[in-house]
């Protein structure tokens, strides 16, 4: 005869509970991997045997499988640390509730992966996966300072770039700090790119080995209706499909400032030569003096290198030691604002142009600076007929040809320089 009491643990009712443990079933996390694999598309499956990158992005257009692919994620990297708390991030809360919630509900159901879930005080999963449990926090990007005190082993972050930059900045450092248990720490990231924004300047302007981008197309998945892709083709303009269809970083806004520019098509690995002139453009500011370095050749112009200096004297130094040949050869030229023959940054009784020339300096000194649109134009003219050339080296010109737009058309008629744009017009 069965008793209820021959199934209860033993021990004194003072005591605290004793949990059962787990049992742990390697043939069954292989058998769950393998099924979820085998639902994958194949730029899914790279997203989830990745492990060793500590950050990595599944950047695609729409329908690109992005929420299945974190769904997934989370249950493999769930496999990988047992017995830990993760999260899954989306912008605001109520897209946890309308768009990661209904994802991760059918996500566990398709797998037959048994769980448990709270909606409150903040939603959180509990997945009983075959090596333990993994407790899965939802917390919303824009509440990042929520996160902090969590000690977490991984996290999934969607649509990172729908997100102000500044808060989506904020929430990627948070997390990345929080990562601290857990045999696996990874941030996962799975987004539409949105122009410029935090994906951007995470993979591209600020890559590193720790770094990995896999970029989807919205028609590498076969599972879309048939019109889904031919229909936002014939609907959207062409800045659009790039980002919305084929996951490119491109410049969203409508009006750019330089909207020819294509950094695919204006690149250059030049650099100088021993027989060539370099001229650097100069935009002289306190404490963020910015250079854009350049060579002429026929009627392009090659910009290889940048840099930025405290004032005008370590320009002045500075150059001199990057460029020695050049520099005694007198073909090393600088272009500064014509605002520099007034203006003093390093030494009270001295201006700036007069600085560089008693250095030594070559200076070519303009003699006012012209109108913004005027140079808006100019700008615009040498790119239309692919004369504006820039390299690897010169990430602040980069985000000021690419991601620039009109933000005051009232202002086009004043002068001055322009951070790395006016170095740039200056040098050429």
């Amino acid at each position: 005869m069965n008793l209820l009491l021959d199934h209860c643990l033993g021990g004194s009712i003072l005591e605290e509970p004793r949990p059962t443990e787990a049992v742990i079933d390697p043939n069954a996390a292989v058998e769950l991997r393998d099924r979820i694999f085998a639902d994958c598309l194949p730029a899914q499956r790279e997203f989830l045997e990745d492990d060793h990158h500590r950050i990595i992005g599944y950047i695609g257009g729409f329908g690109s499988g992005k929420s299945f692919a974190l769904c997934a994620k989370a249950i493999v990297l769930g496999m990988k640390n047992p017995d830990t708390t993760a999260m899954i991030a989306e912008p605001s809360f109520p897209m946890i509730r309308t768009v990661f919630i209904p994802a991760m509900d059918e996500a566990l159901e398709r797998w037959n992966i048994d769980y448990d879930f709270r909606l409150s005080p903040q939603p959180q999963y509990t997945l009983k996966l075959p090596t333990g449990t993994v407790k899965l926090l939802c917390p919303s990007a824009e509440n990042w300072q929520r996160v902090r005190g969590q000690n977490i082993s991984f996290v999934l972050w969607d649509e990172a770039d729908t997100s102000p930059s500044e808060t989506a900045q904020k929430a990627g450092e948070m997390f990345l700090a929080r990562m601290r248990v857990g045999k696996v720490n990874q941030l996962a990231i799975a987004s539409t790119p949105e122009g410029f924004k935090y994906c951007y300047k995470t993979f591209e302007e600020n890559k590193s080995d720790d770094k990995r981008l896999i970029r989807v197309q919205t028609q590498d998945n076969p599972n879309l209706p048939d019109e889904f892709v031919e229909s936002l083709r014939r609907n959207y303009p062409p800045q659009l499909i790039q980002a919305y269809l084929d996951g490119h970083f491109v410049n969203l806004a409508s009006c750019s400032l330089y909207p020819d520019w294509d950094r695919s098509l204006h690149y250059t690995d030049a650099q100088p030569t021993q027989q060539e002139t370099i001229f650097v453009g100069i935009d002289i500011n306190v404490g963020n003096c910015v250079t854009q370095h350049c060579v002429k050749r026929g009627d392009q112009f090659h910009f290889f290198a940048e840099a930025v200096y405290r004032d005008t004297q370590q320009i002045a130094a500075g150059l001199a030691e990057l460029y020695p040949f050049h520099f005694r050869s007198d073909q090393l030229v600088l272009i500064p604002d014509a605002a520099s023959k007034q203006r003093s940054t390093a030494a009270a009784q001295e201006s700036d142009l007069g600085i560089l020339k008693k250095f030594g300096h070559r200076v070519n000194a303009q003699q006012s600076n012209p109108l913004i649109q005027d140079r808006i134009n100019a700008v615009n003219m040498v790119i239309g007929r692919d004369g504006l050339l820039v390299g690897n080296g010169c990430k602040h010109l980069r985000r000021t040809l690419e991601p620039h737009a009109h933000e005051d058309r009232s202002r086009a008629g004043e002068g001055g320089g322009g951070g790395g744009g006016g170095g740039g017009g200056g040098g050429g």
